[in-house]
């Protein structure tokens, strides 16, 4: 058996038939039920539970719950990780804004007070950029503490860093392969509205921009379920990218693209409305800011832009866990019922056992 950070990559040796129910325990032993149950209730029910989620394949509840618990079982990785990396990425990404918002604000100065409008357009380019990276390697790395907590395990910061650094070009890689492709959509589909609009056709511009709007988001959704599972294949399993993303489409084929879609969406809005939640204060500071030094004024935004990423970096070091959480147990149920990596990860369980939570 293939073992990468901890899981199975799949293989001959570890397959089991396919199923899609819970696993049924081992078979009778020819004592009589009471007796089994006497002899195996304890025991069992510890082997089956050893970490944030039961080893069977998991229900919708499992899987929020488990989510929850992965970053209430290991916060100092969790949180201290998120923090760490959006640090690194954020803090630059601030630096560099605040001197693009002093450029622009120079050049804008050329044209007039109406054109400040846009002197918070390079600084919040910068962060989008910034965060998504950070994000997208983000959930790589935190997968596999999400891995580790299946079987009740808690690594450290230092361990997790040390198990998923030879696997950091290939999220940089996989990151940029789908911001790039969702960019290229956004493009063709969008594309030939705009064009229609800018040579004063409006009425055909509107529609087919309506209907490019539609065409992006759909192929959005769509595109991101099915590579949703290529992040932990390539941090669990070992795997590069494009067999990372051949091992997400194996996975999410069928009936199972829409339950991923589901739940990932749920995930979203849960940690959306957190987020919102969490960004009001910073987002009460900025208006005191601007109220201060004055609408769309040079000094005004620099505040903004600072306050903006100090809100990115601890809000995120909140949600992001979460939401790498439930992409990392759908990744593990899928698993378990394609798979019966349930199976595996109950004997690996039973043969190096961690404390419980």
């Amino acid at each position: 058996m293939t073992v990468t950070g901890g899981f199975p990559a799949p293989g001959p040796q570890d397959r089991e038939p396919a199923r899609d129910g819970s696993y049924v325990g081992p078979p009778p032993t020819g004592l009589p039920v009471q007796q089994q149950i006497a002899m195996q209730q304890v025991p069992m029910l510890t082997a089956h539970n050893p970490g944030i989620v039961p080893l069977r394949p998991l229900q919708f509840g499992d899987i929020l719950d488990g989510a929850v618990k992965a970053v209430r079982f290991n916060p100092k990785s969790m949180v201290g990780l998120s923090a760490l990396v959006l640090g690194a990425f954020l803090v630059p990404s601030a630096a560099l804004g605040i001197g693009a918002t002093h450029l622009m604000a120079r050049f804008l100065s050329r044209f007039g007070p109406s054109a400040q409008v846009y002197l918070q357009l390079p600084a919040s380019l910068l962060q989008s950029l910034f965060t998504g990276l950070a994000t997208a390697i983000l959930s790589g790395l935190l997968i596999h503490v999400v891995g580790q907590a299946v079987l009740g395990r808690k690594p450290d910061i230092g361990h997790t860093w040390r198990s998923t650094r030879g696997r950091l070009l290939s999220l940089i890689t996989l990151s940029f392969l789908a911001g790039g492709g969702g960019l290229l959509s956004a493009v063709l589909l969008i594309g030939p509205g705009v064009l229609l609009l800018v040579n004063g056709n409006i009425t055909a511009g509107v529609i087919l921009l309506l209907v490019g709007l539609v065409g992006t988001t759909a192929v959005a959704f769509g595109v991101s379920t099915k590579i949703s599972m290529a992040a932990p294949a390539i941090v669990l399993e070992g795997h590069g990218v494009l067999a990372g993303l051949r091992r997400s489409f194996a996975l999410t084929k069928g009936a199972a693209f829409w339950r991923i879609l589901g739940i990932t969406l749920v995930a979203g809005i849960v940690a959306g409305i957190a987020g919102f939640l969490l960004k009001i204060p910073f987002q009460v500071i900025g208006v005191a800011i601007v109220a201060m030094t004055g609408q769309n004024t040079e000094t005004g935004q620099l505040g903004v832009t600072f306050v903006s990423h100090l809100s990115g970096l601890l809000v995120g070091a909140i949600t992001t866990p979460f939401v790498a959480s439930v992409t990392g147990l759908l990744y593990i149920d899928r698993r378990m019922r394609l798979e019966a990596l349930d199976v595996v990860l109950l004997r690996e369980a039973q043969t190096n056992p961690a404390p419980r939570i």
